[in-house]
């Protein structure tokens, strides 16, 4: 194995990892923790490039600011941090796509409640979103790879 393909792999262990312990702790405690965020920007810096991590980041990261902001504070922060500091590990393409994937699987999420508890339960439950991005940032990290 090459030296390169080694090191793709250690970073989607890595990423891999860090997304899983992310998705616990907004399971288990509604929180994702900020050192978590900083470890994973840090990833980026496997092969870095600064056009494409800094793009990625803001890209990705402000969207969700924006929707925080617009949702009055029903997106949390945590959730912010965690989709800037994939964006700059996945890049622009990467981090819209996780947000494609891990927003389609939410509205899934969303859509079976509705069908078995009703509309109303639906729009009064509140997910984590930590495993849904994360699942869709593992998915873009491996299209990525492809």
């Amino acid at each position: 194995m090459s030296l390169s393909l080694n090191i793709i792999l250690l970073k989607g262990l890595l990423l891999t990892l860090l997304l899983t312990y992310a998705s616990i702790q907004d399971v288990k405690t509604r929180q994702i923790p900020d050192s978590l965020s900083v470890v994973i920007t840090t990833l980026g810096f496997i092969h870095f490039s600064p056009l494409f991590s800094l793009s990625g980041m803001l890209l990705t990261g402000i969207p969700y600011l924006v929707a925080a902001v617009i949702s009055k504070g029903k997106l949390g922060g945590g959730d912010i941090k965690l989709m800037a500091a994939c964006g700059f590990v996945l890049g622009p393409v990467g981090g819209i796509i996780q947000s494609i994937i891990g927003l389609t699987f939410v509205l899934l999420a969303a859509a079976g409640i509705g069908i078995k508890s009703g509309y109303q339960s639906a729009k009064q439950t509140s997910l984590p979103l930590a495993p849904f991005l994360s699942a869709g940032g593992l998915f873009a990290f491996i299209m990525l790879q492809l």
